[in-house]
C-alpha cells in the first residue's frame, strides 16, 4: 500500500499533539536534530517519545520546527 507524509507546523504542533499518541512519528527541532519514535504521552507543553532502541525522550514543542506523520494514501 502506498504511503504519504502529512507535515504539522507552527501552532499545530501544540493543537495535534492528543491525535499522535501511540503512533510513530518522525520530530524535526529548530537546531536540525531528528527523531523518530512512538508518542507515549504528551504533558500540557511536550511530546514523550520512545525510539526504537528504547530511549526515551521528552521533546518541548517550543524546540520542535516540524511534526512529519507516515499515513496510508486514499489512491
Amino acid at each position: 500500500m502506498r504511503k504519504t507524509n502529512k507535515r504539522y507546523f507552527g501552532a499545530k504542533i501544540a493543537s495535534e499533539a492528543n491525535s499522535f499518541i501511540g503512533k510513530s512519528i518522525d520530530i524535526i527541532l529548530k537546531n536540525g536534530q531528528s527523531y523518530h519514535g512512538v508518542v507515549k504521552s504528551v504533558t500540557e507543553n511536550s511530546y514523550a517519545l520512545t525510539d526504537g532502541l528504547a530511549g526515551k525522550h521528552l521533546l518541548e514543542f517550543s524546540l520542535i520546527d516540524e511534526i512529519i506523520e507516515t499515513v496510508d494514501a486514499k489512491y
